[in-house]
């Protein structure tokens, strides 16, 4: 989900120094979007003090700020350069932004973590995260966190201006989020996650006719040469780093987030979308019965070509303006992070 403004700024614990290379490094920080969940977000924040006291924690050993809209950059970058690990706390739009100052700061030593609070919660669900908040609750989460190893993450390119960690969409479904953002900053739709997913539901029965209807290429960099596919007509196309996309669903149940490849699915007819998207949430080998029915690929790179005009979307934030200033977007391979990584981890707590 979009990061949202906070009127003021607040933190906790430590004020350890912001420098890189500074003395006394804080040993974890978190990064909360105070209005993910329907304003958990504001909730995680005030409980985090007792859950790291009660795990040994000092006050002057971790931090946690509220996101501040007028210096995300300058506080992301802070929090990056002063903490051994930090915690995007929020949906995959807070944790995508995070990424994406580790990515332009060249921070790779730093850790980072999430606690998963939006609607989709997709790069939480890959990393095993989203099943223990969401069963166990939060401090089985922080827990499971401050004990996690590390995992190598492949991000990627776009444009030489964006971060892509999850996953890039253009077509039907790109246009339910684009209603769902455009509904949600106008105070369209009531606070709680419950409310972002009949919205979706509703946004996805209206938007269900729609097609490409310009023309548009996409350009794939296969390990045997170059393929060109034609978009115009069709319903929508995922390219995707992970294994999750729209809050669960597992179009590439075999997908690897560290062997430097794109997934991608070309969808022509809407019950095929439909059909893997709503099967493979309950039934993940459901994919593979679908595959022959759908074109799927494995790619080095991905360029979308004569894209302007149509929806688009990256790692859950809209990005149709964009596209169609640019016309294309180009998804290229950048470099890998250390994502702590909870898919092997068991639910105790003692």
């Amino acid at each position: 989900m979009p990061i949202e403004p906070d009127s003021v700024l607040l933190s906790t614990g430590g004020r350890g120094p912001r420098r890189r290379g500074g003395i006394g490094k804080v040993d974890i920080a978190f990064l909360i979007n105070p209005v993910s969940g329907g304003g958990i977000g504001k909730r995680v924040f005030h409980q985090l003090p007792e859950i790291m006291a009660s795990f040994g924690f000092a006050p002057g050993a971790w931090r946690a700020e509220l996101t501040e809209a007028g210096r995300l950059e300058e506080q992301t970058d802070g929090l990056l350069e002063s903490a051994r690990k930090v915690i995007a706390v929020g949906g995959d739009g807070t944790i995508g932004f995070v990424l994406s100052r580790l990515r332009l700061r060249d921070l790779g030593d730093t850790e980072i973590g999430l606690i998963p609070l939006g609607t989709g919660n997709d790069l939480g669900r890959a990393l095993g995260i989203f099943r223990i908040y969401n069963e166990r609750g939060l401090l089985a989460c922080v827990k499971r966190l401050l004990k996690a190893q590390c995992a190598r993450f492949d991000l990627w390119d776009i444009n030489g201006r964006l971060t892509m960690a999850s996953y890039v969409s253009l077509g039907m479904d790109a246009a339910v989020l684009h209603d769902f953002d455009v509904a949600r900053k106008a105070g369209k739709i009531p606070k709680g996650s419950l409310f972002n997913k009949l919205y979706y539901m509703k946004a996805f029965l209206a938007r269900a006719a729609g097609r490409i209807s310009g023309r548009c290429t996409l350009v794939l960099c296969l390990e045997g040469g170059e393929q060109r596919i034609e978009l115009m007509g069709g319903i929508c196309c995922v390219i995707a780093n992970i294994n999750s996309y729209a809050a669960g669903a597992r179009l590439f149940p075999s997908a690897r987030f560290d062997d430097g490849l794109l997934e991608v699915a070309v969808f022509d007819r809407l019950w095929k979308f439909s059909s893997l998207v709503g099967v493979t949430r309950l039934i993940p080998r459901f994919a593979k019965v679908m595959g022959p029915r759908v074109r799927l690929y494995q790619a080095r790179s991905v360029e979308i070509q004569g894209g302007a005009g149509e929806f688009c979307q990256v790692d859950g934030e809209d990005v149709t303006a964009y596209l169609a200033e640019a016309g294309s977007l180009r998804i290229q391979p950048s470099r890998q992070v250390q994502l702590l990584d909870l898919r092997r981890e068991s639910f105790s707590l003692f």
